[in-house]
């Protein structure tokens, strides 16, 4: 495994009330009795990186085996969290990854992935740290794994990773149910939750209708097998046992993981509440998020944020209203940094396959903006607006060595008063884009890329794209939902 380096290193487990519990690991020892709980927790001194094979020795008072960890590294570790575009592994995208796998021998980088778990009930599945090697490689996070080797790559230093994803789940999955309780934009989440399981009048017929799926769902498996095709799948019905249930994986899944050093946290989620017509609300879940892991795991961590890349939609614009609701949470949030990978999205694939590409996105902005290297690590962001006359002028940051268009600069559009966008012609000045559009005498908002599948055309010269964004406060169709 890894450890944090620079930070303490909280250390912690269960035993017998009232033993005494040692741990020592690299010229350190630290004694602590256990608590009426039956919890103990010590925290070791700040290391430096180190790439020295070493044991982490756990002893009781009591005699017992001492629990012994070898092969324990000092580095930089980092949590990474959200569903499937997070949690899909190398061996799901061996079209274009396939020739990464044979050269993947990392010695100093670790993985760890969190076991699936529905309820608390289940035993834990068993699961260890691994080292990236071919062999292990196929079962890792894509988007991981290429975020971890070019941060390897980059720092000569250990980098462990842990992965904590599922799936289909929505943000509020992974939220302590009295933080939504707690927020008039989220608390309708739970109450719709505590409706549905009161309607069943009992666990008796909850598990009666659960027992319904189950042999539903296996005759939909079968038809598809033998016949290729079964129409829509049936739905789960919502209840205790229910992954997507609110506060369901926050509490099997990653309360796991404290107490537990990390560098910062690397996030890739929101499909799913695009998908349930809540996309403005997500501003509201993603902060609550951020700020409940950080409660738990006790630092203020740097959150690196995957802003979802293009695809098609079932709505005109329901991607581009989730896009700005992450890019506005972490502008709010102290901290949080906004990845943009617009250009790894496929126009008809809700998993992307190019998943280098936002892995070495991640890792240039941890660099910039976690490291502190002298790097352009941003794309271009809209700093200023104004009118003149029958054109907007818009004013960015973070534009490197000068904006550039990648193809024809392309996806702007205007408004008058009336809050009807058409299509504008835009051009580059200096650090500016000047926007405009026929027939548009007064116009009051610009928006770039307010579409859920776009070709990305402004970018900065170091080849780093400018998210979407709009001027306008003009009310979102999914503006109210919750």
């Amino acid at each position: 495994m890894v450890l944090q380096r620079d930070q303490q290193v909280p250390v912690g487990g269960t035993a017998a009330t009232n033993e005494i519990i040692t741990v020592t690991f690299a010229d350190q020892s630290k004694t602590v009795g256990v608590d009426a709980n039956g919890r103990w927790r010590v925290r070791l001194d700040p290391m430096p990186a180190s790439r020295e094979p070493r044991e982490l020795r756990v002893t009781s008072s009591r005699g017992r085996e001492a629990i012994v960890l070898r092969d324990v590294l000092v580095g930089d570790v980092w949590l990474a969290g959200g569903q499937s575009n997070m949690g899909s592994r190398m061996k799901e995208y061996l079209p274009t990854v396939a020739a990464e796998i044979p050269q993947a021998n990392y010695p100093l980088f670790r993985v760890f992935t969190v076991p699936q778990r529905k309820v608390l009930s289940e035993s834990m599945p068993s699961a260890a740290w691994r080292t990236v090697t071919p062999d292990t490689v196929p079962d890792v996070s894509a988007t991981a794994y290429f975020f971890g080797r070019d941060l390897q790559r980059h720092l000569r230093v250990p980098i462990g990773i842990v992965v904590c994803a599922w799936g289909g789940t929505l943000a509020e999955n992974w939220i302590d149910r009295e933080l939504l309780l707690g927020h008039p934009e989220t608390k309708p989440i739970v109450e719709r939750y505590d409706a549905a399981v009161a309607a069943y009048g009992g666990d008796a017929n909850y598990q009666s209708q659960l027992a319904n799926w189950q042999r539903t769902l296996a005759g939909w498996k079968e038809k598809r097998r033998s016949e290729g095709k079964a129409g829509p799948k049936v739905k789960e019905p919502m209840g205790p046992e229910h992954f997507q249930r609110p506060a369901g994986l926050y509490e099997t899944m990653f309360k796991t993981i404290p107490p537990f050093a990390f560098k910062g946290v690397i996030f890739y989620q929101g499909e799913s509440n695009v998908a349930d017509g809540r996309s403005y609300q997500y501003r509201h879940l993603l902060p609550m998020l951020i700020n409940n892991w950080r409660r738990d795991l006790g630092q203020e961590l740097p959150f690196l944020v995957v802003q979802l890349p293009v695809i098609k939609g079932q709505q005109e614009d329901e991607w581009a209203e989730m896009r700005e609701s992450q890019a506005v949470a972490c502008r709010q949030t102290k901290g949080c940094e906004l990845a943009v990978v617009l250009e790894y999205g496929e126009f008809d694939k809700l998993h992307p396959t190019l998943k280098e590409g936002v892995g070495a996105r991640l890792a240039r902005l941890a660099r910039g903006a976690v490291y502190g290297e002298d790097i352009v690590c941003r794309g271009p962001t809209l700093r200023f607006h104004r009118v003149e006359g029958d054109r907007l002028i818009l004013e960015f940051d973070s534009v490197g060595g000068g904006l550039t268009a990648k193809g024809e600069l392309a996806d702007f559009a205007v408004s008058d008063a009336s809050g009807k966008f058409v299509p504008a012609q835009a051009k580059i000045v200096g650090a500016s884009v000047i926007v405009r559009a026929d027939g548009v005498a007064m116009p009051v908002a610009a928006r770039y890329g307010w579409k859920n599948f776009f070709k990305p055309s402004l970018f900065n010269r170091e080849g780093l794209p400018a998210g979407p964004f709009r001027t306008d406060t003009f009310p979102l169709k999914t503006e109210g939902n919750r």
